[in-house]
């Protein structure tokens, strides 16, 4: 099957108790924010999904013969990650006080099926710890942006997948299931004051062809 790519862009914008809904229609619900009222700062986040250096939408579980040789030569296969670029700014503009750095110290993915996919496996939680600080303006009306690699979905969670599939019918290994990642970031800033944020973006996953 041919490799299959979404060029989609999931933004969750994080306004104190006010969020805007994106990238995931009817979902496991919408993303959230909290904190933002304390650490003065408006978060507005983005998450895009590479493999192999690309941007792709859709995550390749099975790994796939490309040339039978001597030696035999298999496609590229390993972790899916995905970029994540927040931008910070003041809550409010003309404040005279100066906002902590935020640091955010851990993530947590969940994986929800879609609809349509209802016979698909459930893929376990995934939490990972990272260190990121994110530095609010100086002030006025402008922002600060700071970007990192973290996990989409890790080879673990494709082997256990790939797995669970081939465990039916031989045919199982062709389908494509939907699924939404829902990422939730949480930290402290400075003085100790939490702050969390969600965002999430939709992906297919099934036996794609990456041989070169």
């Amino acid at each position: 099957m041919k490799k299959r790519s979404f060029f989609l862009l999931c933004y969750i914008f994080v306004l104190s108790a006010i969020f805007f809904y994106g990238c995931g229609g009817g979902g496991p619900g919408s993303p959230g924010s909290d904190g933002s009222e304390k650490t003065g700062v408006v978060l507005e986040a983005t998450i895009v999904p590479t493999y192999n250096g690309d941007n792709v939408y859709s995550v390749d579980a099975f790994r796939d013969l490309c040339d039978e040789g001597p030696p035999p030569e298999y496609e590229y296969f390993a972790d899916h990650g995905a970029v994540l670029t927040v931008n910070a700014r003041l809550l409010n503009p003309d404040t005279t006080f100066q906002p902590g750095t935020l640091y955010i110290e851990k993530y947590t993915i969940k994986y929800y099926r879609s609809s349509d996919s209802i016979g698909a496996p459930p893929i376990e939680t995934d939490v990972r710890y990272i260190s990121l600080p994110i530095t609010p303006p100086l002030g006025g009306s402008g922002f600060t942006s700071v970007s990192t690699t973290v996990v989409f979905l890790d080879l673990v969670r494709k082997i256990q997948y790939n797995d669970d599939m081939s465990g039916g019918a031989s045919s199982s290994t062709y389908y494509l299931n939907n699924y939404t990642a829902v990422y939730k970031f949480e930290g402290k800033n400075d003085f100790d004051e939490k702050f969390s944020f969600e965002v999430q973006a939709d992906f297919q996953i099934g036996n794609f062809n990456n041989c070169d």
